[in-house]
C-alpha cells in the first residue's frame, strides 16, 4: 500500500469516529429537546416532537453506519466501502433536508408559540404550571398575566412570589429554548453532511483501490 493509500484509509478511519461521535451528538440534543417539550406537548397543541425525534433517529442511523464504515476501512472492502458511500450518501441527503426544513419552519413555530402558550394558560392555568415549572418561567406574557399580587410558586425561585421576583415570560423562554436548539441541531447536520461528503469521495478511492489489488492479486 502507497503513502496515499494509507493516509486515506485512516483518514476514512477516523473521520467516522468523528461521525460515530456526530451521531451520538445528535442523539443527545435530540433526547434534551424532548424531555423539554414533553411538558409542552402535554399542555398546548403544535408539532414540536418532530424535530427531536427525527435528530435521535438520524443520530442513531449515523452511529451504526459510520462503525459499518470503521470496518470496511481496516479491512479494505470494496463491497463495504461501495456499501457504506450509498448509505452515506442517503443520509447526507437526508441530514440537509431535516436541516432545510428546520431552518425554514422555525420561525413560523416560534411565531405561534406565544398563541399558543396563552390559548393553554386560559384554558387550564394548572396545567400551564407545568410548564412554568419546567422552563423556570412565569404566564404567557410575564407575571402580569395572573393579574394577582400574589402569584404561584412555580413563577419564582423564592417565597413568597410576587411581581418584583417573577421569572420572565414564558413567551421570550419557550421562544429562545426552541431557538437555540433547532439552530444547534441544524447546524449540527449540516456540518455532518458535509464532512460526510469528504467522507464519500475517500471511502470511493479507497474502494477502487481494494479493487484493483484484488484484481492484481488474481494475476
Amino acid at each position: 500500500m502507497g503513502c496515499g493509500e494509507f493516509l486515506v484509509k485512516y483518514i476514512l478511519f477516523f473521520a467516522n469516529l468523528f461521525f460515530a461521535l456526530a451521531g451520538i451528538a445528535l442523539i443527545g440534543l435530540g433526547v434534551a429537546v424532548q424531555l423539554q417539550v414533553s411538558e409542552v406537548v402535554n399542555v398546548i397543541e403544535g408539532n414540536f416532537q418532530v424535530a427531536p425525534i427525527t435528530a435521535m433517529v438520524v443520530g442513531s442511523i449515523v452511529f451504526i453506519i459510520a462503525f459499518f464504515g470503521c470496518c470496511g476501512a481496516i479491512r479494505e472492502s470494496n463491497c463495504m466501502l461501495v456499501t457504506y458511500s450509498l448509505f452515506m450518501i442517503i443520509l447526507m441527503l437526508i441530514k440537509v433536508t431535516l436541516a432545510v426544513l428546520i431552518f425554514v419552519n422555525l420561525s413560523d413555530y416560534t411565531e405561534g408559540i406565544s398563541q399558543w402558550l396563552t390559548n393553554a394558560f386560559n384554558k387550564d392555568r394548572t396545567a400551564f404550571q407545568e410548564i412554568e415549572r419546567t422552563f423556570k418561567c412565569c404566564g404567557p406574557q410575564g407575571a402580569m398575566s395572573y393579574l394577582n399580587v400574589v402569584l404561584p410558586e412555580t413563577c419564582c425561585e423564592g417565597s413568597p412570589c410576587t411581581v418584583l421576583n417573577a421569572y420572565p415570560s414564558c413567551s421570550s423562554t419557550v421562544e429562545d429554548f426552541f431557538q437555540t436548539f433547532g439552530v444547534a441541531i441544524g447546524s449540527v447536520a449540516i456540518v455532518v453532511a458535509a464532512l460526510e461528503l469528504v467522507a464519500v469521495v475517500f471511502a470511493l478511492c479507497l474502494a477502487n483501490h481494494a479493487r484493483n489489488e484484488g484484481r492484481r492479486s488474481r494475476y
